[in-house]
């Protein structure tokens, strides 16, 4: 499709899209099946994203050292492609507790055209104490919160939980709307595929399926579903998702991989 065909409207959104993609918050519920201890220190996936066929920008996502508290950090880098009418960067540090996956620390700074926003959070799961902070208010606390997750953490949690087969896991997105729901069900199904990364080798992934039910106020428009190819193997690293948007929907594939004694079957 080209650029062109698109409307002005839509390359908002789109440009939008993918500067809120990496940055969703959201708590998790999950049961009791076997997690994957999917966490590797130096770990690092390049994913080229786009739009149809059209290249819209890369993810990178980087796994840091386990600290001695029992937290581990992780940076997300975004930024779009060299084509008008889209020129967004977003970069995140994440630190999470890497017994439970769940969100500790938060820092996000994005620019969407000349539009620049920074966020700040710190959880204390054993207070339940909350504290925000962003370029126009800081130091606000908020008591009570449950334990929650930003994308990367739901992200790592898919893959951590990817061997509950027949399940469904449901997700609670923070939008400015209030609180949505996403279910995630790690379905029963599988299929070959080929993985860029790995020079387009087959490979055997697992398939889950998504549904976003966050409305318009949800940033990305992603009010559809989604589906994640995901390795089936301890690893559990994620080849491609494909995700619905206001308008089309948005493909993330794996580009590049550095993760150690990784060696993924058909």
């Amino acid at each position: 499709m080209p650029l062109r065909s698109i409307p002005r409207p839509s390359r908002a959104i789109i440009g939008a899209a993918l500067a809120a993609l990496i940055v969703v918050g959201s708590f998790s519920i999950c049961s009791a099946q076997t997690r994957k201890d999917i966490i590797q220190p130096g770990e690092e996936l390049v994913y080229k994203v786009k739009y149809g066929f059209i290249k819209l920008g890369t993810i990178v996502i980087q796994t840091g050292a386990i600290a001695s508290d029992g937290t581990v950090s992780a940076h997300m880098h975004f930024w779009t492609a060299d084509i008008p009418f889209i020129h967004a960067k977003t970069n995140v540090t994440d630190q999470f507790y890497s017994n439970d996956l769940t969100l500790h620390t938060f820092e996000e700074h994005s620019q969407n055209g000349d539009e620049k926003t920074d966020k700040y959070t710190t959880y204390d799961r054993a207070t339940k104490t909350l504290i925000y902070a962003d370029e126009k208010e800081s130091n606000v606390v908020k008591h009570d919160m449950e334990p929650y997750d930003d994308a990367l953490g739901v992200l790592f949690n898919m893959r951590a939980w990817s061997g509950a087969v027949g399940h469904k896991y449901r997700f609670l997105i923070h939008t400015k709307g209030g609180v949505k729901p996403v279910t995630v069900s790690f379905t029963n199904q599988f299929s070959d595929e080929e993985v860029p990364a790995l020079d387009d080798k087959i490979v055997r992934t697992h398939i889950l399926e998504g549904m976003t039910e966050a409305g318009g106020s949800a940033p990305l428009g992603a009010d559809g579903s989604f589906t994640a190819y995901v390795s089936d193997d301890d690893a559990a690293v994620p080849i491609r998702i494909e995700m619905s948007i206001a308008i089309g929907s948005i493909t993330i594939s794996l580009d590049r991989i550095k993760r150690t004694g990784w060696a993924a079957e058909k």
